[in-house]
Protein backbone atom coordinates (compact mmCIF):
# COMPACT_ATOMS: atom_id res chain seq x y z
CA UNK A 1 0.00 0.00 0.00
CA UNK A 2 1.37 3.41 -0.98
CA UNK A 3 1.48 6.08 1.77
CA UNK A 4 0.50 9.62 0.72
CA UNK A 5 3.22 11.12 2.89
CA UNK A 6 6.07 8.78 1.95
CA UNK A 7 5.90 6.78 -1.29
CA UNK A 8 7.98 3.66 -1.64
CA UNK A 9 10.99 4.24 -3.91
CA UNK A 10 10.82 2.64 -7.33
CA UNK A 11 13.91 0.81 -8.59
CA UNK A 12 14.36 2.59 -11.91
CA UNK A 13 12.48 5.75 -10.95
CA UNK A 14 9.82 5.43 -13.61
CA UNK A 15 8.23 8.91 -13.61
CA UNK A 16 4.89 7.63 -14.90
CA UNK A 17 4.63 5.02 -12.15
CA UNK A 18 5.82 7.42 -9.46
CA UNK A 19 3.27 10.12 -10.25
CA UNK A 20 0.49 7.56 -10.77
CA UNK A 21 1.25 6.28 -7.26
CA UNK A 22 1.10 9.81 -5.81
CA UNK A 23 -2.13 10.85 -7.52
CA UNK A 24 -3.73 7.43 -7.12
CA UNK A 25 -3.37 7.21 -3.34
CA UNK A 26 -6.41 5.96 -1.48
CA UNK A 27 -7.22 9.37 -0.01
CA UNK A 28 -7.45 10.90 -3.50
CA UNK A 29 -9.80 8.46 -5.20
CA UNK A 30 -12.61 11.00 -5.53
CA UNK A 31 -10.36 13.73 -6.90
CA UNK A 32 -10.57 14.52 -10.61
CA UNK A 33 -7.13 15.37 -11.98
CA UNK A 34 -6.06 16.92 -15.25
CA UNK A 35 -2.27 16.83 -15.54
CA UNK A 36 0.26 17.55 -18.24
CA UNK A 37 4.02 17.91 -17.83
CA UNK A 38 6.13 18.67 -20.90
CA UNK A 39 9.77 19.17 -21.75
CA UNK A 40 10.09 22.88 -22.50
CA UNK A 41 12.84 22.23 -25.03
CA UNK A 42 11.02 19.67 -27.14
CA UNK A 43 7.36 20.13 -26.24
CA UNK A 44 7.08 16.38 -25.61
CA UNK A 45 4.98 15.19 -22.69
CA UNK A 46 6.79 13.30 -19.93
CA UNK A 47 3.57 12.71 -17.98
CA UNK A 48 -0.15 13.05 -18.70
CA UNK A 49 -3.36 12.24 -16.87
CA UNK A 50 -6.67 13.35 -18.39
CA UNK A 51 -4.81 16.23 -20.10
CA UNK A 52 -7.83 17.35 -22.15
CA UNK A 53 -10.34 17.29 -19.29
CA UNK A 54 -11.70 20.76 -18.56
CA UNK A 55 -11.84 21.44 -14.82
CA UNK A 56 -12.36 24.45 -12.58
CA UNK A 57 -8.91 26.09 -12.54
CA UNK A 58 -9.42 28.55 -9.65
CA UNK A 59 -6.65 31.15 -9.84
CA UNK A 60 -4.81 29.27 -12.58
CA UNK A 61 -7.22 31.18 -14.82
CA UNK A 62 -4.94 34.14 -14.13
CA UNK A 63 -2.24 32.49 -16.25
CA UNK A 64 -4.44 32.71 -19.35
CA UNK A 65 -5.63 36.23 -18.53
CA UNK A 66 -2.14 37.60 -17.91
CA UNK A 67 -0.65 35.81 -20.92
CA UNK A 68 -3.33 37.17 -23.23
CA UNK A 69 -2.89 40.64 -21.75
CA UNK A 70 0.84 40.57 -22.38
CA UNK A 71 0.33 39.41 -25.96
CA UNK A 72 -2.50 41.78 -26.91
CA UNK A 73 -1.62 44.86 -24.85
CA UNK A 74 2.18 44.51 -25.10
CA UNK A 75 4.91 44.79 -22.47
CA UNK A 76 5.04 48.58 -22.90
CA UNK A 77 1.36 49.02 -22.07
CA UNK A 78 0.39 51.11 -19.07
CA UNK A 79 -2.85 52.02 -17.35
CA UNK A 80 -2.92 55.83 -17.40
CA UNK A 81 -5.28 57.68 -15.05
CA UNK A 82 -5.65 61.36 -15.97
CA UNK A 83 -6.78 64.28 -13.82
CA UNK A 84 -7.77 67.58 -15.37
CA UNK A 85 -10.07 70.58 -15.21
CA UNK A 86 -13.20 71.00 -17.31
CA UNK A 87 -14.21 74.54 -16.53
CA UNK A 88 -14.47 74.63 -12.75
CA UNK A 89 -14.97 70.88 -12.42
CA UNK A 90 -12.15 68.53 -11.51
CA UNK A 91 -12.36 65.44 -13.73
CA UNK A 92 -10.65 62.10 -13.12
CA UNK A 93 -10.56 59.90 -16.21
CA UNK A 94 -10.18 56.29 -15.08
CA UNK A 95 -8.25 53.74 -17.11
CA UNK A 96 -9.30 50.66 -15.16
CA UNK A 97 -5.94 50.73 -13.34
CA UNK A 98 -6.17 48.01 -10.66
CA UNK A 99 -3.10 49.22 -8.75
CA UNK A 100 -3.96 52.88 -8.23
CA UNK A 101 -3.24 53.48 -4.55
CA UNK A 102 -2.03 49.89 -4.10
CA UNK A 103 0.23 49.98 -1.06
CA UNK A 104 2.38 47.02 -2.07
CA UNK A 105 3.08 48.38 -5.55
CA UNK A 106 3.79 51.87 -4.25
CA UNK A 107 6.19 50.53 -1.61
CA UNK A 108 8.00 48.38 -4.17
CA UNK A 109 8.42 51.35 -6.52
CA UNK A 110 9.46 53.72 -3.73
CA UNK A 111 6.43 55.98 -4.09
CA UNK A 112 4.71 57.98 -1.39
CA UNK A 113 1.28 56.76 -0.30
CA UNK A 114 -1.64 57.89 -2.47
CA UNK A 115 0.60 59.65 -5.03
CA UNK A 116 -2.23 60.62 -7.40
CA UNK A 117 -4.15 62.47 -4.69
CA UNK A 118 -1.03 64.18 -3.37
CA UNK A 119 0.18 65.11 -6.85
CA UNK A 120 -3.25 66.49 -7.77
CA UNK A 121 -3.18 68.82 -4.76
CA UNK A 122 0.38 69.90 -5.50
CA UNK A 123 -0.35 70.69 -9.15
CA UNK A 124 -3.55 72.62 -8.34
CA UNK A 125 -1.49 74.80 -6.02
CA UNK A 126 1.05 75.40 -8.79
CA UNK A 127 -1.82 76.31 -11.13
CA UNK A 128 -3.18 78.65 -8.41
CA UNK A 129 -6.52 76.86 -8.35
CA UNK A 130 -8.12 77.53 -4.96
CA UNK A 131 -11.53 75.98 -5.60
CA UNK A 132 -13.35 73.50 -7.82
CA UNK A 133 -17.03 72.80 -8.28
CA UNK A 134 -17.88 69.16 -8.92
CA UNK A 135 -15.49 66.22 -8.82
CA UNK A 136 -16.42 64.11 -11.86
CA UNK A 137 -15.31 60.48 -11.95
CA UNK A 138 -15.24 59.14 -15.50
CA UNK A 139 -15.34 55.33 -15.29
CA UNK A 140 -16.61 54.75 -18.83
CA UNK A 141 -13.48 52.81 -19.83
CA UNK A 142 -15.38 49.83 -18.33
CA UNK A 143 -19.08 49.05 -18.31
CA UNK A 144 -21.28 49.43 -15.23
CA UNK A 145 -21.27 45.74 -14.27
CA UNK A 146 -18.88 45.87 -11.34
CA UNK A 147 -19.77 42.47 -9.85
CA UNK A 148 -19.56 39.28 -11.88
CA UNK A 149 -22.94 37.49 -11.90
CA UNK A 150 -21.46 34.12 -10.92
CA UNK A 151 -19.39 35.32 -7.97
CA UNK A 152 -20.59 34.04 -4.58
CA UNK A 153 -23.01 36.61 -3.16
CA UNK A 154 -22.02 35.89 0.44
CA UNK A 155 -18.37 36.77 -0.32
CA UNK A 156 -18.72 40.13 -2.06
CA UNK A 157 -17.34 41.97 0.98
CA UNK A 158 -14.14 39.91 0.79
CA UNK A 159 -11.08 41.53 -0.77
CA UNK A 160 -10.73 38.78 -3.39
CA UNK A 161 -14.29 39.47 -4.60
CA UNK A 162 -14.07 43.27 -4.69
CA UNK A 163 -15.93 45.23 -7.35
CA UNK A 164 -14.21 46.05 -10.65
CA UNK A 165 -14.52 49.66 -11.77
CA UNK A 166 -13.09 51.93 -14.40
CA UNK A 167 -11.62 53.82 -11.43
CA UNK A 168 -10.19 51.61 -8.67
CA UNK A 169 -8.30 52.63 -5.56
CA UNK A 170 -6.51 50.88 -2.67
CA UNK A 171 -7.60 47.49 -4.00
CA UNK A 172 -11.18 48.76 -3.64
CA UNK A 173 -10.95 47.92 0.05
CA UNK A 174 -10.64 49.51 3.47
CA UNK A 175 -8.73 47.96 6.35
CA UNK A 176 -10.77 47.69 9.56
CA UNK A 177 -9.11 47.18 12.93
CA UNK A 178 -10.40 47.10 16.51
CA UNK A 179 -8.68 48.02 19.77
CA UNK A 180 -9.77 47.80 23.40
CA UNK A 181 -9.31 51.22 25.02
CA UNK A 182 -9.98 50.87 28.75
CA UNK A 183 -12.97 48.60 28.24
CA UNK A 184 -14.32 50.38 25.18
CA UNK A 185 -13.81 49.01 21.68
CA UNK A 186 -12.63 51.58 19.14
CA UNK A 187 -12.80 50.85 15.42
CA UNK A 188 -10.42 52.37 12.88
CA UNK A 189 -10.45 52.60 9.09
CA UNK A 190 -7.42 52.75 6.81
CA UNK A 191 -7.52 54.88 4.80
CA UNK A 192 -9.60 57.09 7.08
CA UNK A 193 -12.87 57.88 5.29
CA UNK A 194 -16.45 58.92 5.90
CA UNK A 195 -17.52 56.93 2.86
CA UNK A 196 -17.87 53.80 5.01
CA UNK A 197 -20.02 53.76 8.15
CA UNK A 198 -19.30 51.16 10.83
CA UNK A 199 -21.84 49.75 13.27
CA UNK A 200 -19.86 48.63 16.30
CA UNK A 201 -21.47 45.53 17.83
CA UNK A 202 -18.28 44.14 19.37
CA UNK A 203 -18.19 42.76 22.89
CA UNK A 204 -15.34 42.84 25.42
CA UNK A 205 -14.69 39.48 27.06
CA UNK A 206 -11.18 38.95 28.35
CA UNK A 207 -11.82 35.20 28.56
CA UNK A 208 -12.49 34.98 24.82
CA UNK A 209 -10.16 35.40 21.86
CA UNK A 210 -10.21 38.54 19.75
CA UNK A 211 -11.97 38.25 16.42
CA UNK A 212 -14.63 39.98 14.40
CA UNK A 213 -16.78 39.45 11.35
CA UNK A 214 -17.93 42.07 8.86
CA UNK A 215 -21.27 42.02 7.09
CA UNK A 216 -22.98 44.51 4.84
CA UNK A 217 -26.36 45.88 5.84
CA UNK A 218 -29.18 47.00 3.56
CA UNK A 219 -27.81 50.55 3.77
CA UNK A 220 -25.14 51.25 1.10
CA UNK A 221 -21.71 51.80 2.63
CA UNK A 222 -22.77 50.53 6.05
CA UNK A 223 -20.93 47.61 7.69
CA UNK A 224 -21.90 45.64 10.78
CA UNK A 225 -18.91 44.63 12.92
CA UNK A 226 -19.59 41.72 15.29
CA UNK A 227 -17.31 39.66 17.50
CA UNK A 228 -15.08 40.14 20.51
CA UNK A 229 -12.10 42.38 21.22
CA UNK A 230 -10.02 41.36 24.22
CA UNK A 231 -7.08 43.56 23.23
CA UNK A 232 -6.96 44.16 19.49
CA UNK A 233 -8.09 42.54 16.28
CA UNK A 234 -7.40 43.09 12.61
CA UNK A 235 -6.72 44.79 10.37
CA UNK A 236 -9.00 42.98 7.95
CA UNK A 237 -9.44 44.15 4.37
CA UNK A 238 -13.09 44.65 3.41
CA UNK A 239 -14.35 45.45 -0.10
CA UNK A 240 -16.27 48.70 -0.59
CA UNK A 241 -19.29 49.31 -2.78
CA UNK A 242 -18.84 51.58 -5.82
CA UNK A 243 -15.08 52.10 -5.52
CA UNK A 244 -15.04 55.16 -7.82
CA UNK A 245 -17.14 57.12 -5.34
CA UNK A 246 -14.90 55.80 -2.55
CA UNK A 247 -11.90 57.33 -4.32
CA UNK A 248 -13.83 60.52 -5.07
CA UNK A 249 -14.70 61.02 -1.42
CA UNK A 250 -11.06 60.51 -0.40
CA UNK A 251 -9.96 63.04 -3.03
CA UNK A 252 -12.60 65.57 -1.96
CA UNK A 253 -11.67 65.37 1.72
CA UNK A 254 -7.96 65.61 0.91
CA UNK A 255 -8.53 68.71 -1.21
CA UNK A 256 -10.56 70.42 1.51
CA UNK A 257 -7.99 69.43 4.11
CA UNK A 258 -5.30 71.17 2.06
CA UNK A 259 -7.30 74.36 1.54
CA UNK A 260 -8.85 73.69 -1.89
CA UNK A 261 -12.61 74.22 -1.56
CA UNK A 262 -15.09 71.91 -3.26
CA UNK A 263 -18.45 73.63 -3.80
CA UNK A 264 -20.20 70.90 -5.80
CA UNK A 265 -20.74 67.16 -5.49
CA UNK A 266 -18.72 64.03 -6.10
CA UNK A 267 -20.39 62.21 -8.96
CA UNK A 268 -19.70 59.39 -11.36
CA UNK A 269 -20.24 60.11 -15.02
CA UNK A 270 -18.48 60.76 -18.33
CA UNK A 271 -16.35 63.84 -18.74
CA UNK A 272 -18.29 66.62 -20.50
CA UNK A 273 -17.66 66.33 -24.23
CA UNK A 274 -17.85 70.07 -24.91
CA UNK A 275 -15.24 71.17 -22.39
CA UNK A 276 -11.57 71.85 -22.89
CA UNK A 277 -9.76 69.31 -20.70
CA UNK A 278 -6.88 71.08 -18.99
CA UNK A 279 -4.42 68.45 -17.74
CA UNK A 280 -3.49 68.61 -14.05
CA UNK A 281 -1.59 65.34 -13.53
CA UNK A 282 -1.61 61.69 -14.46
CA UNK A 283 -0.51 58.36 -13.02
CA UNK A 284 0.72 55.33 -14.98
CA UNK A 285 0.85 51.69 -13.84
CA UNK A 286 2.90 49.32 -15.97
CA UNK A 287 1.66 45.98 -17.18
CA UNK A 288 4.73 44.49 -15.51
CA UNK A 289 3.46 45.56 -12.09
CA UNK A 290 0.03 44.15 -12.95
CA UNK A 291 1.51 40.81 -13.96
CA UNK A 292 3.49 40.64 -10.72
CA UNK A 293 0.47 41.31 -8.53
CA UNK A 294 -1.69 38.95 -10.59
CA UNK A 295 0.59 35.94 -10.71
CA UNK A 296 2.94 36.24 -7.77
CA UNK A 297 0.34 37.51 -5.26
CA UNK A 298 -2.87 36.24 -6.92
CA UNK A 299 -4.46 39.70 -6.76
CA UNK A 300 -7.85 39.17 -8.39
CA UNK A 301 -8.61 42.83 -9.15
CA UNK A 302 -5.48 43.05 -11.31
CA UNK A 303 -6.57 40.04 -13.34
CA UNK A 304 -10.11 41.32 -13.80
CA UNK A 305 -8.93 44.78 -14.84
CA UNK A 306 -6.65 43.29 -17.50
CA UNK A 307 -9.52 41.02 -18.58
CA UNK A 308 -11.85 43.97 -19.13
CA UNK A 309 -9.07 46.06 -20.65
CA UNK A 310 -8.58 43.38 -23.29
CA UNK A 311 -12.20 43.95 -24.24
CA UNK A 312 -11.52 47.69 -24.49
CA UNK A 313 -8.61 47.16 -26.88
CA UNK A 314 -10.80 45.05 -29.16
CA UNK A 315 -13.57 47.67 -29.12
CA UNK A 316 -13.28 50.41 -31.80
CA UNK A 317 -14.71 52.95 -29.32
CA UNK A 318 -12.00 52.07 -26.76
CA UNK A 319 -14.46 52.07 -23.86
CA UNK A 320 -17.09 49.99 -22.05
CA UNK A 321 -14.82 47.04 -21.36
CA UNK A 322 -16.90 44.09 -20.19
CA UNK A 323 -16.64 40.51 -19.00
CA UNK A 324 -18.44 39.44 -22.16
CA UNK A 325 -15.81 41.17 -24.30
CA UNK A 326 -12.97 39.73 -22.25
CA UNK A 327 -14.39 36.23 -22.64
CA UNK A 328 -14.37 36.65 -26.41
CA UNK A 329 -10.73 37.79 -26.47
CA UNK A 330 -9.51 34.97 -24.22
CA UNK A 331 -11.52 32.34 -26.08
CA UNK A 332 -10.01 33.42 -29.40
CA UNK A 333 -6.56 33.50 -27.82
CA UNK A 334 -6.87 29.87 -26.71
CA UNK A 335 -8.30 28.77 -30.06
CA UNK A 336 -5.34 30.38 -31.84
CA UNK A 337 -3.04 28.19 -29.73
CA UNK A 338 -4.87 25.07 -30.86
CA UNK A 339 -6.99 24.51 -27.76
CA UNK A 340 -10.25 22.73 -28.54
CA UNK A 341 -13.47 24.45 -27.43
CA UNK A 342 -14.31 21.40 -25.31
CA UNK A 343 -11.30 22.11 -23.11
CA UNK A 344 -12.25 25.56 -21.83
CA UNK A 345 -15.05 27.78 -20.58
CA UNK A 346 -14.15 31.39 -19.84
CA UNK A 347 -16.27 33.21 -17.26
CA UNK A 348 -13.98 35.75 -15.57
CA UNK A 349 -10.33 36.71 -15.46
CA UNK A 350 -9.36 35.75 -11.92
CA UNK A 351 -10.82 32.27 -11.54
CA UNK A 352 -13.18 33.19 -8.71
CA UNK A 353 -16.17 32.05 -10.79
CA UNK A 354 -16.97 28.36 -10.54
CA UNK A 355 -18.15 28.49 -14.17
CA UNK A 356 -14.59 28.57 -15.52
CA UNK A 357 -13.08 25.45 -17.07
CA UNK A 358 -9.56 24.80 -18.30
CA UNK A 359 -7.63 21.67 -19.13
CA UNK A 360 -4.02 20.99 -18.24
CA UNK A 361 -3.37 20.80 -21.97
CA UNK A 362 -4.74 24.33 -22.47
CA UNK A 363 -2.55 25.75 -19.72
CA UNK A 364 0.63 24.04 -20.91
CA UNK A 365 -0.03 25.24 -24.45
CA UNK A 366 -0.24 28.79 -23.10
CA UNK A 367 3.01 28.32 -21.18
CA UNK A 368 4.71 26.74 -24.21
CA UNK A 369 3.61 29.65 -26.41
CA UNK A 370 5.05 32.08 -23.88
CA UNK A 371 8.30 30.13 -23.47
CA UNK A 372 9.25 30.41 -27.13
CA UNK A 373 8.42 34.13 -27.33
CA UNK A 374 10.50 37.23 -26.75
CA UNK A 375 8.67 38.10 -23.52
CA UNK A 376 9.21 34.79 -21.72
CA UNK A 377 11.70 36.08 -19.14
CA UNK A 378 9.50 39.11 -18.54
CA UNK A 379 6.47 36.90 -17.93
CA UNK A 380 8.24 34.18 -16.00
CA UNK A 381 9.53 36.71 -13.47
CA UNK A 382 5.90 37.45 -12.55
CA UNK A 383 5.33 33.93 -11.22
CA UNK A 384 5.66 33.02 -7.55
CA UNK A 385 8.91 31.24 -6.65
CA UNK A 386 8.73 28.16 -4.48
CA UNK A 387 10.29 28.63 -1.05
CA UNK A 388 11.05 32.29 -1.75
CA UNK A 389 8.05 34.51 -2.48
CA UNK A 390 4.44 34.91 -3.47
CA UNK A 391 1.69 32.38 -2.90
CA UNK A 392 4.11 29.41 -2.88
CA UNK A 393 6.64 30.93 -0.50
CA UNK A 394 5.86 28.22 2.05
CA UNK A 395 5.98 25.39 -0.48
CA UNK A 396 9.10 23.79 -1.99
CA UNK A 397 11.26 25.35 0.73
CA UNK A 398 13.56 22.30 1.06
CA UNK A 399 17.04 22.84 -0.38
CA UNK A 400 16.71 20.51 -3.42
CA UNK A 401 13.54 22.34 -4.53
CA UNK A 402 13.87 25.93 -3.32
CA UNK A 403 13.87 28.39 -6.21
CA UNK A 404 13.23 25.68 -8.81
CA UNK A 405 9.45 26.01 -9.08
CA UNK A 406 7.98 29.15 -10.66
CA UNK A 407 4.24 28.81 -10.68
CA UNK A 408 0.72 30.10 -10.16
CA UNK A 409 -1.27 28.44 -7.43
CA UNK A 410 -5.04 28.07 -7.38
CA UNK A 411 -7.56 27.55 -4.61
CA UNK A 412 -11.32 27.82 -4.22
CA UNK A 413 -13.60 25.38 -2.44
CA UNK A 414 -12.87 21.79 -3.60
CA UNK A 415 -10.30 23.01 -6.16
CA UNK A 416 -6.50 22.82 -5.91
CA UNK A 417 -4.25 23.78 -8.82
CA UNK A 418 -0.66 24.61 -9.70
CA UNK A 419 0.81 25.46 -13.09
CA UNK A 420 4.11 26.89 -14.21
CA UNK A 421 7.76 26.01 -14.74
CA UNK A 422 10.05 23.48 -13.09
CA UNK A 423 13.74 24.36 -13.34
CA UNK A 424 15.97 21.28 -13.29
CA UNK A 425 19.61 20.51 -13.99
CA UNK A 426 18.59 18.80 -17.22
CA UNK A 427 16.32 21.60 -18.46
CA UNK A 428 12.97 23.23 -17.85
CA UNK A 429 9.60 21.49 -17.69
CA UNK A 430 6.26 23.20 -18.12
CA UNK A 431 3.41 21.76 -16.13
CA UNK A 432 -0.20 22.08 -15.12
CA UNK A 433 -1.90 20.08 -12.38
CA UNK A 434 -5.59 20.72 -11.76
CA UNK A 435 -7.62 18.91 -9.10
CA UNK A 436 -11.38 19.14 -8.58
CA UNK A 437 -13.43 17.53 -5.79
CA UNK A 438 -10.24 18.11 -3.89
CA UNK A 439 -9.34 18.62 -0.24
CA UNK A 440 -6.10 19.54 1.48
CA UNK A 441 -4.54 16.18 0.59
CA UNK A 442 -4.73 17.07 -3.09
CA UNK A 443 -2.43 20.06 -2.66
CA UNK A 444 0.14 17.91 -0.86
CA UNK A 445 -0.04 15.43 -3.75
CA UNK A 446 0.43 18.24 -6.28
CA UNK A 447 3.57 19.40 -4.48
CA UNK A 448 4.93 15.85 -4.34
CA UNK A 449 4.26 15.43 -8.05
CA UNK A 450 6.35 18.51 -8.84
CA UNK A 451 9.12 17.32 -6.54
CA UNK A 452 9.05 13.93 -8.28
CA UNK A 453 9.86 15.64 -11.58
CA UNK A 454 12.85 17.42 -10.05
CA UNK A 455 14.11 14.18 -8.47
CA UNK A 456 13.62 12.27 -11.71
CA UNK A 457 15.39 14.90 -13.80
CA UNK A 458 18.37 14.91 -11.44
CA UNK A 459 19.17 11.25 -12.18
CA UNK A 460 18.32 11.09 -15.86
Amino acid sequence: MVSLSSPAPLPAYDLQRRIDAILGASGLRKVLFSVRIIDAGTGEAVYEKNPHLGLMPASNMKIVTSAAALEHLGRDFGFVTRVGLCGDALVVKGSGDPLLGDKETEAKNGHIYQPLIRETISRLREMEVASVSDIVLDTSIFDNQRVHPSWPLDQLHQKYACEVSGLNFNGNCVDISAANRNGKVVLALDPPTDYVMLINALTVWRSRRSWFSVNRTKVPGELLIQGNCRAQAGPYAVAVENPALFFGRLLRNALIGEGVSVSGEVREGPAPEDCEFRPVTECTTSIGDCLQRTNKDSFGLAAEAMFKRLAVQSNPERRQGSWEGGREVLSNYLRALGVDDREFVIADGSGLSRDNRLSANALTLVLMHLSVGADWEFYRSSLAVGGLDGTIENHFWEKPYRGRVLAKSGYIQAVRALSGVIRTDSGDYLFSILGNKAGSGARAAIDRTVKAVIDWASIR
